[in-house]
């Protein structure tokens, strides 16, 4: 009997957990203000083809239009509801990078490890809010990572086909991200590129060169199609990326992103800082005896924090692209902490066990006639929320619950414990956005 390759069964459950996590929640709240836009755009575009998005009206802002183009289709050809349409396009672009992550890896990275990396991908607060909102800045982001992904091949084993990867996805990219994309690969790549053992002055050379193409290639192109030079001028700025975000103070918005990018698991990460803080000689041997991969996240995320704190749309972009590239290292990170500090993650798992619990038994109550209050908004649920999906959810709760602790006596041992939360935090989500999230009001 011909053996299942391990990998494609990690690879169908990542893809089919994943797709579970981002899909179901979509139509549980109606959509807001900005998604009402969208549609808007998109019924816009009903009546015309691709070629509208090549328009001085359109392009100025372009990946806007080319998400509300996507809409249109959803409609159009798909027939999907008008809040699943809006919505689909975002979610699909976060259901492809939890699974890129799963083979965006070292060589030598055990499969597991990419895997929990991938569950922690998804798991994540701001991915989640990103996976059920419409939002043009997916698209933008998903181009940015695949051009930066691409970049880090290169580097690490050059030839020709990778340079023509390296060039088209640049293009691509800068179609969506403007001509920052050519210039924020190109810093990225010089830094990368002067950590490597072998490194010559023609590196530098030919991948300037590489990115300068790209951006000639993406400029012709569109000026080819659109017939217009400033149609191509408009695309390749940055447009609406530059717009601010009201309500929050560049320090504020740098603590909230990266709080809640990992959280919960950015706690131990927290907790750790002091150490680090007075320690910076571990922490530049720790770096240099990263894998090639690791080193690549961390030059990522040292160059996305100023533009997390722009407070536009720049900042929503780097903090996706800083958490794709640095997740294995925080997999990693979280997989050496709780096999050496196990009694620490013990508590910590009791603690989170039971925060899932009292939400789990709120929502019992409040579906059984009891007033609950969450944070100042009460819950109250409408009839028929007894369905077999929510009876399937809170099985699946209390059978996690109890792996959990079973898991506790092999803790040092594997891995099960550390996947046991992730999963069971990824279960609290879906209860709370699909059951509990649309019936709460303000008091």
């Amino acid at each position: 009997m011909k053996k299942v390759n391990p990998e494609y069964s990690l690879l169908v459950l990542l893809m089919a957990l994943s797709a579970l996590v981002v899909y179901l929640p979509l139509g549980a709240v109606g959509l807001c203000g900005d998604e009402e836009e969208i549609l808007g755009i998109a019924r816009g575009l009903s009546d015309s083809g691709f070629g509208s998005l090549l328009t001085p009206h359109n392009a100025g802002n372009f990946a806007t239009s080319f998400y509300a183009y996507l809409v249109s289709v959803s409609i159009n050809v798909f027939g999907y509801p008008a809040t699943l349409a809006v919505r689909i396009p975002a979610a699909t672009v976060i259901w492809l990078l939890s699974c890129g992550i799963f083979y965006f890896r070292g060589e030598h990275e055990r499969k597991d490890y990419a895997f929990l990396a991938s569950l922690i991908f998804i798991s994540s607060y701001s991915v989640s809010a990103l996976a059920y909102h419409a939002s043009p800045l997916t698209l933008t982001s998903l181009f940015l990572i695949a051009a930066l992904a691409s970049l880090y091949h290169w580097i690490k084993r050059r030839s020709r086909t990778k340079a023509l990867l390296l060039v088209v996805s640049a293009a691509c990219a800068s179609l969506f991200f403007g001509i920052l994309s050519p210039l924020a690969m190109a810093v990225t790549g010089m830094i990368f590129i002067s950590i490597q053992e072998k490194k010559r002055v023609s590196d530098y050379v030919r991948l300037l060169v590489l990115l300068v193409v790209s951006a000639a290639l993406a400029y012709l192109l569109v000026a080819f199609l659109a017939n217009s030079r400033e149609t191509a001028r408009l695309i390749l700025g940055i447009g609406s990326l530059a717009e601010p975000i009201a309500g929050y103070s560049r320090l504020n918005m740098l603590a909230l992103q990266l709080v809640f990018s990992i959280f919960p698991w950015s706690v131990p990460l927290i907790v750790a800082l002091g150490w680090m803080a007075v320690n910076p000689r571990w922490l530049r041997d720790r770096f240099l005896a990263m894998s090639l991969l690791k080193q690549f996240g961390v030059i990522v995320f040292i160059l996305t924090l100023p533009l997390i704190t722009a407070l536009n749309g720049l900042s929503i972009i780097m903090l996706l692209t800083a958490i794709y590239f640095n997740v294995p290292l925080v997999a990693h990170f979280l997989l050496s902490q709780t096999h050496n500090h196990s009694v620490t993650w013990r508590i910590s798992g009791f603690i989170f066990s039971l925060i899932i619990t009292a939400l789990a038994v709120a929502y019992v109550a409040a579906v059984s006639g009891v007033d609950i209050c969450i944070l100042g908004y009460a819950f109250r649920p409408e009839g028929g929320v007894w369905s077999t999906g929510v009876v399937l959810l809170l099985s699946a709760i209390v059978v996690s619950l109890y792996t959990l602790t079973r898991n506790q006596r092999t803790i040092r041992f594997n891995n099960r414990y550390l996947y046991n939360i992730v999963i069971l935090y990824l279960l609290a989500q879906i209860l709370y956005k699909v059951y509990i999230n649309p019936y709460l009001t303000a008091i």
